[in-house]
């Protein structure tokens, strides 16, 4: 993971989990990544961690195709932030 990924998951204090989020997390990422051939992906500046969880939830019940599109947007997000991270210095 880089820096940025690093920083973010802090403050959304996903290095904060109970052993229950933390093995939700496990499950759901394996689970995830077996029915969409893909990572889960969430732009998580300015979320918590219950936040990201429910989204969680929500997006592993999608089809392929929309989640594919929700990720795309998830990573123009991640993006965005990033270069106005960077625009700021």
């Amino acid at each position: 993971m880089t820096s940025e990924s690093i920083s973010e998951q802090a403050s959304a204090k996903l290095n904060q989990c109970s052993n229950d989020e933390y093995e939700e997390f496990k499950k759901l990422n394996s689970e995830y990544k077996k029915k969409f051939n893909f990572p889960f992906i969430i732009a998580v500046k300015g979320k918590d961690k219950n936040e990201i969880l429910n989204n969680f939830r929500q997006r592993i019940q999608s089809d392929v195709e929309s989640e594919f599109l929700e990720a795309k947007k998830q990573v123009k997000k991640i993006a965005t932030f990033r270069l106005n991270e960077i625009n700021k210095k």
